[in-house]
Order: structure tokens, then C-alpha cells, then sequence
């Protein structure tokens, strides 16, 4: 009896754990995002990870769309913003930071190098009112949407 609750304790358990990953993957996967090159930078005997999440927020206005995503440890003149295709285009590059300390790094879970982040927008947009602006690790791009893409309430009489 008491190995019968074990099993099923841990079946429990594992089904819950396997709910619990296949939300994060399906939530996470557009967020997941392939760093390139600059591995030679890293001073410590370990790579950093080739995959780094970049999380972004799209909100639709009735004129305009507002993209946040999450780029901590850059500048603002370290990004390339366009637009293609009606997907905003974000790439940049992310340095290694060198620690002058004598210790050696242990874990390393931040992704280092080349990326470039692709998000759908749903919308033709004007790239020309495009503006840009980087705070606290936070990019915010806004998009006005072109004319004929802008949602507008019809009256009724």
C-alpha cells in the first residue's frame, strides 16, 4: 500500500512538472532568443549560454502599436531597430563584461554576443514616426499604424 502511494505521489508529481515545462516552453519559445560569437571574450573557463530570453510586451492602441523587451546590460546606440515585413527586426550585440577580481565565475547564465529578435507586429506600420527610447533595460519601440491598419469606431445613428 505504502509503495502504491509512492508511485502515484510521484506520477503526480512528475505530470505536474511536465505541465509546469510545457507552459513555460509554450510561453517562452518566441522569447527565446540565439546569442553568436564573442565567446572568445569570455574570460573564464566556461562559454556563456547560446540562449538568452529576451521577453517582450506588444500593445495594440487604436493607432499605434508599443513594444517593451527586455535587453538589460546595453546602451541605447548598441541596438539596430527595423522593420520587415511587418515584423520589427531588434539586434544588437551584448559584451562580456570583464570582472578585474581575481575569483573565477562559477555560473554563467547570461548569454554574451550577436542577437537579433524577431516580433510579429500584425500590422503595416510607418517606419518614418518610428520612435525608439532605452531605460532600466527596458527597450520601447513605437510604431504608428499606417492609415488603413488603424482601428476606428463607426457610430451608430
Amino acid at each position: 500500500m505504502r509503495m502504491r502511494n509512492l508511485t502515484e505521489g510521484l506520477e503526480g508529481t512528475w505530470v505536474s512538472i511536465a505541465d509546469g515545462w510545457n507552459h513555460l516552453v509554450h510561453r517562452a519559445s518566441s522569447a527565446l532568443t540565439h546569442f553568436s560569437g564573442k565567446d572568445g571574450d569570455n574570460t573564464s573557463s566556461m562559454q556563456s549560454p547560446n540562449w538568452g530570453l529576451l521577453s517582450a510586451d506588444v500593445y495594440d492602441e487604436a493607432d499605434k502599436l508599443t513594444v517593451k523587451l527586455e535587453v538589460p546590460g546595453l546602451e541605447a546606440g548598441d541596438f539596430y531597430i527595423n522593420v520587415l515585413d511587418n515584423v520589427l527586426i531588434v539586434s544588437g550585440e551584448k559584451s562580456f563584461e570583464r570582472n578585474e577580481s581575481k575569483g573565477k565565475c562559477i555560473i554563467m547564465e547570461r548569454a554574451y554576443g550577436h542577437f537579433s529578435r524577431s516580433i510579429p507586429l500584425g500590422y503595416e506600420v510607418d517606419t518614418n514616426s518610428a520612435k525608439a527610447r532605452y531605460k532600466n533595460g527596458i527597450l520601447q519601440v513605437e510604431l504608428e499604424k499606417q492609415p488603413d491598419q488603424r482601428r476606428r469606431r463607426i457610430a451608430v445613428h
